[in-house]
């Protein structure tokens, strides 16, 4: 297991430089001069020496692979560039706002979890019956709502008509709640579809038909055995939302005027800022990466038959190497 862990760490290294390249490439492609763009604020055309000022000054003006090159040899020293729009490092943005998208992720999937355990679960129980039908058929409904339509639904209901929950969600700590809101009536559609096959799935098992043979309540039966069982995969699916979730919630963001990450990125990119869109691009590739890994660690933990696979591999590999070892030693005598 160790071996596993120590394997997969390795890989990040070049998958970062790898993704490193391809956003630093892109932001490259993109069309528009950021030194153009940033003198052009006030309206007028800025002057050819002006721009080639600030070129020389933000070094636009060297090749690609110098810029790459000097840009990585910051990275690796913690500091990521200045944000061409704001003037503040790049590091300092992304400080400010990941935390915000961070609470908004994990409230966003807790309150998705909370709502699509019970009704999976009780979809599971009463499957094909007249509820499980009625509860599937409000999940289709939730689940083909866009991110922006269900943002925008919610805010009207909740906000405008009933007044529950504050429209503008900056500044103020229950406006995180209509963003989470609006998370969760996205993804618990998903997910009670995914409990209730998970469930229904351990149910029909010979351990469940020999619970039940003998004499254990029907209760102890669904959570102790069937829905224990299912929480491996139904646990790694909302691991890998989470990564999903922390670079995807941009327009939720801008719907609900919460200051997150998403919003962060949709300011960058309408103000051609690349260094604070590099920085993002980064930061959301290394969390989602580390969250992946984590999500594999814990899954072979929770789930036995992963972690003994895991175990048998590490085995036959120390059992390889031995031979190895042995063959080498047999052939210099």
């Amino acid at each position: 297991m160790k071996k596993y862990i120590v394997k997969r760490l390795l890989w990040i290294i070049p998958i970062m430089l790898l993704i490193s390249f391809i956003a630093f490439s892109l932001m490259y492609l993109s069309p528009g001069d950021p030194a153009v763009i940033y003198l052009s604020q006030g309206g007028d055309a800025p002057a050819a020496e002006a721009v080639e000022e600030l070129q020389q000054k933000l070094g636009l003006d060297e090749s690609f692979f110098t810029q790459y090159i000097r840009w990585l040899g910051k990275l690796f020293h913690g500091d990521m560039g200045t944000s061409i729009f704001t003037g503040n490092p790049v590091k300092e943005e992304i400080l400010r706002y990941f935390p915000n998208t961070l609470k908004l992720t994990l409230l966003g999937m807790l309150l998705t979890l909370l709502i699509s355990i019970p009704l999976g679960v009780l979809c599971a129980i009463q499957e094909n019956r007249w509820l499980d039908l009625l509860i599937r058929g409000l999940t289709f409904v939730t689940g083909s709502l866009p991110g922006f339509f269900a943002a925008m639904l919610l805010t009207y209901f909740l906000g405008v008509r009933l007044k529950w929950l504050p429209t503008i969600s900056s500044g103020k700590r229950i406006g995180i709640l209509m963003p989470a809101l609006t998370l969760a009536l996205c993804l618990s559609a998903t997910y009670i579809r995914q409990i209730r096959a998970a469930v229904v799935k351990e149910l029909g098992e010979n351990y469940i038909r020999m619970e039940r043979a003998r004499g254990l309540k029907e209760r102890m039966v669904l959570y102790q055995g069937a829905l224990r069982s299912a929480m491996p995969s139904i646990m790694t699916v909302a691991g890998i939302n989470i990564g999903n979730l922390l670079g995807g919630t941009a327009i939720i963001e801008m719907v609900c005027t919460y200051q997150g990450m998403g919003r962060l990125a949709v300011d960058s990119i309408t103000n051609r800022d690349y260094p604070l869109m590099q920085g993002y691009v980064l930061v959301m590739a290394v969390v989602y990466v580390l969250v992946n890994l984590v999500v594999d660690i814990a899954y072979a933990y929770m789930d036995p038959r992963v972690k003994q696979e895991y175990i048998l591999e590490g085995m036959k590999g120390a059992e390889s190497g031995r031979k190895d070892r042995k063959n080498r030693k047999i052939r210099s005598e």
